[in-house]
């Protein structure tokens, strides 16, 4: 019996090393470790591209008028542009006059002279007929404004026909997302 009692002995012995083995060494094989978790809030919010101008008279729009232009006289009218948006855009203004009074085909146009600039009669005056499609008024920082001078000259070649005329017409002004 002393033999069977040893061998009982090995066999429970031996499985104790076993169930151990299995329990902690299992422990260590399923590699088992300690954890925590929270969750993260994600915000995406789009930018603002918002364009804000203003004359003379602070009403929120552009409205220049060029009364009594007579030969050789240069009459400027200031116009503001404003950033109100949240990223940089570069400000435009178009020089196709839409909704424009009809051309009297007995003017010679190019005695009609406009600019827009920054300082009065300080930037080159190009003849309406020969405009370009716009004017780049540069970059607008988000909260910037600028100021800008609309420039308008009739020639001193321009006669009789030019009294009691009128042109013009609305001009775009456009802030684009700068790339």
């Amino acid at each position: 019996m002393n033999s069977m009692t040893r061998t009982k002995k090995f066999g429970i012995g031996a499985a104790l090393v076993a169930a151990a083995v299995v329990v902690f060494g299992g422990a260590t094989l399923s590699n088992s470790y300690f954890s925590d978790g929270d969750t993260a809030r994600v915000d995406i919010n789009t930018a603002t591209l918002s364009l804000g101008v203003s004359d003379a008279d602070n009403s929120g729009t552009i409205d220049l008028d060029f009364n009594n232009l007579a030969p050789q006289q240069l009459i400027s009218q200031s116009f503001t542009v404003r950033n109100d948006g949240t990223i940089p855009g570069y400000v435009k203004i178009g020089s196709n006059f839409s909704n424009s009074t009809p051309a009297n085909p007995a003017l010679n146009y190019n005695e009609l002279r406009v600019a827009v600039g920054t300082v009065a009669g300080q930037t080159p005056l190009t003849p309406v007929t020969q405009l370009p499609a716009s004017w780049d008024l540069g970059v607008l920082q988000p909260g910037e404004s600028k100021t800008f001078v609309f420039d308008v000259k009739l020639g001193g070649s321009a006669g009789n026909e030019w009294q009691g005329q009128s042109f013009g017409g609305n001009i775009p002004v456009t802030l684009t997302q700068q790339p």
